[in-house]
């Protein structure tokens, strides 16, 4: 028992080791959101389907902020193209984002805090809300995926080392 556990030690210093480590000072719920903000997809509204699952594509990403006029009029994400594109025998070319966008979306500024973020995510059910200067022109996304992926590797020891619970009893060893 005790090579197995020096073994999945062993693995994970390895793993530990391979890994980058981005963060360069921790964050509190009080910082500002654009302490996680990333860059975001900003298209016009008249953009086709067929050019922003491209775009998703070769991006590898699954948000994109629309606006008309420069400002931000909607927001169309991976959940909107399986819920009401997919199946629909449309023709990716000649319709527009625009009639399958969530309209006038939730926003948030860059010196919203963070626990206003997940505040605002966990009531509305979002997984993604725009970030907008004061005149409402796109300047980033957050996503409830950034906040949980920066929290993991900074408690990186914390979450790992948690025990199951509640602690499970067991009739038999597990593993093989």
């Amino acid at each position: 028992m005790d090579d197995f556990l020096d073994d999945e030690l062993k693995q994970m210093e390895e793993r530990e080791s391979l890994q980058k480590n981005t963060i360069v000072e921790a964050i509190a719920l009080s910082d500002p959101i654009e302490s996680l903000s990333k860059g975001c997809l900003s298209l016009p509204e008249d953009t086709s389907l067929r050019e922003v699952v491209n775009r998703f594509q070769k991006e590898n990403i699954g948000c994109a902020i629309l606006t008309r006029d420069g400002k931000i009029s909607g927001i169309f994400t991976e959940r909107d193209i399986l819920l009401n594109v997919l199946g629909k025998k449309l023709d990716f070319e000649k319709e527009t984002v625009k009639d399958f966008m969530t309209n006038d979306p939730q926003v948030l500024l860059p010196t919203d805090p963070v626990s206003f973020a997940l505040n605002k995510m966990v009531d509305g059910g979002f997984r993604n809300i725009p970030i907008v200067d004061g005149e409402l022109n796109p300047v980033g996304q957050i996503s409830i995926l950034d906040v949980v992926n920066h929290l993991g590797q900074y408690f990186h020891q914390e979450i790992l080392n948690l025990p199951p619970e509640p602690l499970r009893k067991q009739n038999r060893r597990e593993g093989g």
